[in-house]
């Protein structure tokens, strides 16, 4: 295999370092073993020097971790050297011993750099390593191996000495050996005073904390990483500082000698945690991120109070299946699905500000939503999705929408009263043993365009803005002009108008006029109405009584004053509620209150109505349970007079 063949089939990436040329030279003509490596270990370059010291091809190599080369006491050296090259720092002539494919032993001196980008960012590790091996040398290389190695171990004090990390070597009864100023520092000493002092005897409420992990090394050969130590230095009493330590058996060939120990202070990085887990946790907004899949990486104590769900219930759950906007049918709303995977297909923030997120419980919960992709320089990583509840406002909207509604309706309520478009539909009642046929009379208003409106738009509207007593009393004219030509009548009143002093006067007036029959007259009232002011309903009631027409109970049954007002009014007809009439026939119950409405009316010598008729096996029952009359689509629907 020729070196240029090497260059060829060795290099991963020398192209994305755009120096391929300059780096075959480089290689070409060295007879130091040149390896490439990833931040984190796995090789990437691999000349053919590096195949004649370690016994390796670079096709074996190319991908495998860079740890086989070392020997199982020595695989801290790895986590070291690559930890320090990552924070930027090239290291020099560091010597150690490698293991060969044979499995033999090789005794090197290492050259490493970080490979970085025009950022800075480290892309990678570039490493030189030179054969120690006396046989492999020249006297001069040794000499300068020793030049070298002087330089590298006086760069290692002064790092040592300088560096923002704390270093320190324990011997087997945990006695300071070396430590250098910033581990003193961290141990709130110095380093003179603490050397040749047990840890206990220096820093008593730090060897509460650190003890079982000095033990753990000494015992099982075995290191301890990352642990956090937190305590007040004297120097900063009344703040709590806090350590990222990790503890390492030390050897001497076989034996463990001691420990040694690397502690980074994350006091500030702790804090701002802290900071943010409080902000997290105690803002109103619900807040939840996920990763570049869409998977639940974390959730705030207000979406789960929101949603229903806790955040280990959903880590790791993909959200589209839980947390897509949806209606109040349970139905993905698509725009609002769609902008939101925007978040993470393009990296755009988006708002929602009236959307609705399906709860644990099934049920729908009004957000308005705020998403932003979580960027690793141009690359989106996931998104984070900010909401608040909203029920109140779209409420407070939706009452708002209705009142402007309303209002429209005003307008046209009161132009159709001015412009005489109102006309009365009439649905037939009849009698189911013997007597007089007789019909309802039931308002509907005319639009602009010929359109029939049903009352249910807007007789509440009317109801409520005061227009009611006017409908009524067109109502009341047609009807009794109606009644006039020998047609028995009934004539459906609000609350409003039964109390209102002077409609009997109106009424008596209308029937004079037309000289209509007041015994064609049923003036229907709901028990509702009667509520509102039972005296003045009995006024009313016996009012028009004095003057021939009859009093209809509508909707009997449904309230809960139904014997007063039997004792106190001068009812002629109670007319059964269609809850009681509708499916009666497979409904015990229902049965049993019409049975029940029907002996109650006898005995106060009522005729009864029953309303809501709609097939033939109602009616035969109404027939059998002795109801006097009956209405309904069965037997005939609303139709113009």
């Amino acid at each position: 295999m020729t070196k240029r063949s090497a260059v060829a089939t060795a290099s991963l990436t020398l192209d994305a370092l755009g120096a391929e040329q300059f780096l075959a030279a480089i290689v070409s003509t060295s007879n130091d073993a040149i390896l490439g490596t990833t931040t984190s270990g796995i090789i990437t370059f691999w000349n053919e020097a590096a195949e004649l010291l370690y016994g390796y091809r670079a096709a074996e190599m190319l991908g495998r971790d860079v740890a086989i080369l070392f020997a199982p006491d020595r695989k801290w050296e790895l986590a070291e050297l690559l930890a320090r090259v990552q924070t930027g720092e090239s290291i020099r002539e560091f010597h150690t011993r490698r293991i060969r494919k044979n499995g033999t032993t090789v005794y090197v001196s290492i050259t490493t750099a970080p490979v970085l980008s025009d950022t800075g960012e480290v892309l990678g590790v570039s490493v030189i390593e030179r054969d120690l091996t006396f046989s492999n040398l020249q006297i001069e290389d040794v000499r300068e191996a020793h030049r070298r190695a002087n330089e590298t171990v006086s760069t290692l004090e002064t790092l040592h000495a300088s560096s923002p990390i704390g270093f320190g070597f324990f011997d087997r009864d945990c006695r300071y050996v070396h430590v250098n100023d910033a581990l003193a520092r961290f141990d709130g000493t110095n380093v003179k005073s603490a050397v040749g002092r047990t840890i206990k005897e220096v820093v008593p409420v730090i060897w509460t904390q650190v003890e079982q992990y000095y033990r753990h090394v000494l015992d099982h050969d075995e290191a301890v990483l990352n642990v956090e130590v937190s305590y007040e230095l004297t120097s900063d009493s009344g703040r709590l500082h806090h350590w990222l330590a990790s503890y390492y058996p030390v050897h001497l060939e076989d034996e463990v000698i001691g420990i040694g120990v690397v502690v980074i202070d994350i006091t500030e990085s702790h804090h701002a945690k802290e900071f943010r887990s409080n902000v997290m946790k105690n803002m109103a907004e619900g807040l939840i991120s996920v990763d570049v899949e869409g998977r639940l990486s974390s959730m705030n104590d207000a979406a789960t109070k929101m949603l229903g769900w806790t955040e280990e219930e959903l880590l790791g759950v993909e959200l589209s299946t839980v947390l897509i906007p949806r209606n109040a049918l349970g139905e993905t709303t698509d725009e609002g699905a769609i902008e939101l995977l925007r978040v993470r297909s393009e990296g755009a923030s988006i708002r929602l500000t009236d959307a609705d997120f399906m709860c644990k419980d099934g049920t729908c919960i009004a957000v308005a939503v705020s998403a932003s992709p979580l960027l690793s320089g141009t690359t989106v990583e996931g998104g984070v999705a900010v909401f608040r509840d909203i029920t109140d406002e779209r409420s407070e909207r939706r009452r708002i929408s209705r009142e402007l509604a309303a209002l429209t309706w005003v307008g046209r309520i009161r132009e159709a009263l001015d412009e005489d478009r109102f006309v009365l539909y009439s649905q037939p009642i009849v009698p189911l043993k013997g007597g007089r046929a007789s019909e309802e009379l039931l308002i509907r208003m005319v639009g602009r365009n010929g359109e029939i409106i049903e009352p249910v738009n807007f007789l509440g509207v009317a109801e409520k803005y005061g227009l009611i007593a006017e409908l009524d009393r067109w109502v009341i004219k047609r009807g009794i002009q109606i009644a006039a030509q020998g047609r028995h009548v009934g004539i459906n009143l609000s609350a409003e108008s039964v109390v209102t002093n002077d409609l009997s006067t109106f009424i008596e007036r209308e029937i004079s006029e037309t000289g209509a029959d007041p015994t064609n007259l049923v003036f229907e009232i709901t028990e509702t109405a009667l509520m509102r002011d039972i005296e003045k309903g009995r006024s009313f009631a016996e009012g028009v009584a004095e003057l021939g027409c009859s009093v209809a109970l509508d909707d009997f049954g449904t309230g809960f004053g139904t014997f007063t007002h039997l004792k106190k009014l001068r009812v002629t007809y109670l007319k059964i509620d269609i809850e009681f009439v509708r499916g009666l026939v497979n409904s015990p119950e229902n049965q049993h209150v019409v049975k029940a409405i029907v002996n109650l009316a006898q005995g106060f010598g009522c005729l009864t109505v029953a309303e809501g008729v709609e097939d033939g096996d109602v009616l035969a029952m109404l027939k059998e349970f002795d109801v006097d009359y009956a209405q309904g689509f069965h037997l005939g629907r609303p139709a113009p007079l």
